[in-house]
Parts: C-alpha cells; structure tokens; sequence
C-alpha cells in the first residue's frame, strides 16, 4: 500500500494520481472553511481559482442563490458575502446556500488534484473522518498539501503527518510505503502534535494575524469537531449521503 504526500502543489504530478485518492489540505484556512460550511448545511461549494471566475460563475448559477467566499492576501475579497474564516461559515449564513470560494492557496490546489479518482477535503476539524473514510475504502492516498503561495507550509505538512499516522493506524495489517514526503510529514506531526501550539507559530499563522484575524488560529486548530468529508467532483464540493462512498479502483 502506498501512501504519498506531496509537501507543495508543485510537486503534484497529475499522472501518478489518476487512479488514487487525493486529500487536499489547507489548515489555515479554506480547508477548515470548507468543512466548517459543510458543518453548518451548505449545500454545495464551487472552488475557483481568480475572483474574476467566481463572479462570472456565481452569476451563472443565479446570484440570489449563490454566497461568493474567499480571500486575498489573508483579507475578504471586496464585493464578496464571506471571507475565508471559518467562523463567518455559520448555519445561519451558509446553510442550504452554494457557494463559490476562490483563495489564494487552496482552492489553486484543488484544481490540481482534479485529476484524481477520488478528491477529499482535509482539515484538523475532520481529521478522524477523513482517516476513517481513506481506511474503509481501502484507499492508497495522496496528501496534497497546499502550501502558502506554492511554497511549503508547516501547518499542512503537520495535519498531512497527523492524516497518515491515524490511517496507518487504522490499518494495522496494512503494510505501508510512504515517499519521502510522507515520512517527513509524519516526523513533523510527532514533533508538533498539538496544533493550538503549532499553527501560531507558522508564517501562515502569522500573516493571519498580522491581518487581524488572529482568532480564525485556534479556531482552525480544534480537532475533530466535524464528522463530514467534503468530496470534489466535477468541479463541485458536496459531501455525499452516507454509503456512497466507493472503493479506490
């Protein structure tokens, strides 16, 4: 069984993930949004990578039924409904809407993991759902971690260890090869195993700050608060009924 983690999107090579799971992960923070919207009864999610894009797309589907998220430089996009704390993703805000998120990291990410059998949305507040879902379905993951601006981010490399670790785990009979991302990974998520601790300390957690939205940190380091695994298909996040998830080919 192989278990892969690509530290940067660059390194992402659609070909090696065409018949695998790939877990897309961006701690700080459209990850935690996403799930955190998903959380709260959103019914779908569109992600985009420019604002032009997501104005053109929010009002193709209908702009009294569409909710435009996202973010530039840490900061909500001007004219947009949300930013990208995850707090603004509250019921009563976001639930029953779609929405349509363009960030600057994750969403980019995404796009690039498209090509994938199966694309999951990971953050610490869906870790163990996400670990039981890679574990039931028998998947061989590819962790894609998305960095901060495509350059390495600590936070996502940690969560991506924390990912692999609860999955082994899972699958003690398993017999597991991990690339070197992989095993970096998970050295970090044993070196940082607390994320309240680790996520202010990073470069991401410290450009949030700066920009005054310093209380999305702790927010973003709860683990397990959701048992939701948001699922990009078609260029469309929803999470699925239960049981409709499927094997990896």
């Amino acid at each position: 069984m192989r278990l892969d983690v690509y530290l940067t999107p660059g390194e992402l090579a659609p070909g090696e993930i065409a018949e695998r799971t790939a877990v897309v992960i961006d701690v700080l923070r459209a990850s935690s949004a996403i799930v955190e919207a998903f959380a709260s009864g959103a019914r779908a999610l569109f992600p985009v990578a420019s604002i032009e894009e997501a104005l053109r797309l929010a009002n193709t589907l209908g702009r009294d039924e569409v909710l435009l998220s996202g973010e530039r430089k840490c900061l909500p996009i001007e004219g947009f409904d949300l930013g990208n704390s995850p707090a603004e993703f509250s019921p009563e805000r976001v639930g029953g809407k779609t929405l349509v998120m363009s960030t600057t990291n994750g969403t980019a990410a995404m796009a690039l993991a498209g090509g994938a059998a199966r694309v999951l949305v990971a953050s610490y507040l869906n870790l163990s759902a996400v670990a039981a879902d890679l574990a039931r379905t028998g998947a061989e993951p590819v962790l894609v971690c998305s960095g901060r601006e495509r350059h390495f981010g600590l936070e996502d490399a940690a969560m991506a260890g924390q990912l692999a670790l609860r999955v082994m785990e899972a699958t003690p009979d398993a017999e597991w090869t991990l690339n070197d991302g992989a095993h970096a990974a998970v050295a970090l998520a044993r070196a940082w195993p607390d994320p309240a601790v680790l996520l202010p300390i990073t470069a991401a957690g410290q450009a949030i700050a700066a920009a005054g939205l310093g209380d999305d940190i702790p927010f973003c380091a709860q683990v397990d608060l959701h048992d939701v695994v948001p699922v990009l298909h078609d260029r469309q996040v929803t999470v699925p009924a239960p049981g409709a998830a499927a094997a990896e080919p």
